[in-house]
């Protein structure tokens, strides 16, 4: 699952120029994230891979887009 996010957020960025700043996924794909990271709180998770994770059950693959938020987990100078 990080390899599949990885390579989706290095597609987003050579296509729009900038980073991805949400995720897409259905909880089967979260816990398979939580394993592979070792880590099992969400907002942990999330400053891990560098975007907020939005759970959409009907989703059957990841998807990345951005949204003019105040992302929670961004340090400010």
């Amino acid at each position: 699952m990080l390899s599949k996010i990885n390579q989706l957020t290095i597609k987003y960025q050579q296509t729009h120029g900038f980073r991805p700043n949400l995720l897409y996924i259905n909880t089967a794909q979260l816990e398979l994230l939580k394993e592979q990271l070792s880590e099992y709180d969400i907002e942990i998770l999330a400053q891990l891979i560098g975007m907020d994770i939005v759970i959409v059950e009907t989703n059957l693959k990841p998807h990345l887009s951005w949204a003019q938020i105040s992302w929670k987990h961004s340090k400010t100078a």
